[in-house]
């Protein structure tokens, strides 16, 4: 039995539909992303399932219990916010205790949860402070530990991560990713940034306008994006994009634009026509002597970033704007003519609705 369930879910503010036939099966331990820009629902979804907002129609289940009309107190969920949602004039330990309190657990129970989670976070020594006297990843920690203590069914992340900086951001994703893998807790996370998406979840859904793009492993939604806002939307740095068609020559099919011909080893592509192809930065390859690929790009420098162990060269192929992403140690200057491979077996094609034909 999945641990949570949303059937035909959908959500109307007046006439303006945010999230629209949701459907979707969380299975028990899971961590689970939903991934999307601003306006995709993500946030709506789970604010759904924490009992925050009111169905419009369909039904949410936890462990089989129909929850969908149940007040947020007895769906056995607990929700970590992106502002922390701490009580500022409580110490750790009175935030910590306060949603048992209010329950009426005992006050062993409620020493013993608060010392099983602040050993697991690393707050022992922060008991006694106020929530103004923590920085934010200690917040951050402190409100992961409140959500902790009640022993949820489901644990709920809304952007826990957006106030934090870049470095302290990386350092908590591997910290809540190991908190769920120790836990076991089946967990629903959002986030609009995709490497958080990648790196987290055992599986992803990508949304746009209230609706699965995709739902998957991660690498296997990287490998093999189901239209072309997946594509774009998934992965750093972002997919180049190529207008064109698909000409067949001899009986092969390559890829024709502006400027820009090679051929794409595909057997499927006769009846495609117009497309637009995709082909990652990290695909572009610097030739080396003994590579034998038939398909090349030239064109010529506009802007190298140089970002340390990797660099990111934008060039000009004719009308056509593309990045590569190469060694580190590749010496090329704004300016200069570049020629590179092409990993045709990775290309990416969608026809003119956007879907991959891969």
């Amino acid at each position: 039995m999945p641990s949570v369930s949303f059937e035909h879910v959908s959500k109307r503010f007046g006439d303006t539909t945010v999230v629209d036939d949701f459907t979707l099966d969380v299975a028990d331990g899971e961590l689970l992303v939903l991934v999307g820009g601003s306006g995709s629902g993500k946030s709506t979804i789970l604010r759904m399932l924490a009992g925050l907002e009111t169905v419009t129609s369909g039904t949410i289940r936890i462990d089989g219990r129909d929850v969908t009309a149940l007040p947020p107190r007895d769906r056995d969920v607990a929700m970590v916010f992106q502002d922390y949602g701490l009580y500022p004039h409580m110490t750790v330990r009175e935030n910590l205790s306060l949603g048992l309190r209010l329950k009426k657990v005992p006050r062993q129970e409620i020493d013993r949860r608060i010392a099983w989670a602040v050993g697991i976070l690393g707050l022992e020594s922060l008991l006694d402070r106020k929530p103004k006297q923590l920085s934010g990843g200690q917040r951050q920690r402190v409100a992961m530990g409140r959500a902790m203590v009640r022993e949820p069914k489901v644990f709920l992340f809304d952007e826990p991560l957006s106030n934090l900086d870049a470095g302290l951001r990386a350092q908590m994703r591997i910290e809540i990713g190991s908190l769920q893998r120790r836990l076991k807790t089946t967990t629903i996370y959002v986030t609009h940034d995709q490497v958080e998406a990648m790196t987290l979840g055992d599986r992803i859904v990508v949304l746009a306008d209230g609706r699965i793009q995709q739902l998957g492993r991660p690498i296997d939604i990287y490998r093999a994006p189901a239209n072309r806002f997946v594509a774009g939307f998934i992965g750093t740095p972002r997919m180049n994009f190529l207008e064109g068609r698909i000409h067949h020559e001899d009986g092969a099919p390559a890829f024709v634009a502006e400027g820009l011909r090679f051929d794409v080893p595909r057997e499927d592509v006769a009846s495609v026509g117009a497309v637009t192809l995709g082909v990652r930065p990290e695909d572009l390859l610097i030739p080396s002597p003994s590579d034998q690929r038939p398909s090349t790009v030239t064109g010529r420098v506009v802007l190298v970033e140089r970002l340390g162990g990797i660099t990111h060269v934008h060039f000009d192929a004719g009308p056509h704007r593309l990045m590569a992403a190469l060694p580190n140690d590749t010496a090329v200057t704004v300016g200069d003519d570049i020629t590179l491979g092409i990993r045709t077996e990775r290309l990416h094609l969608f026809d003119a609705d956007g879907r991959s034909h891969l």
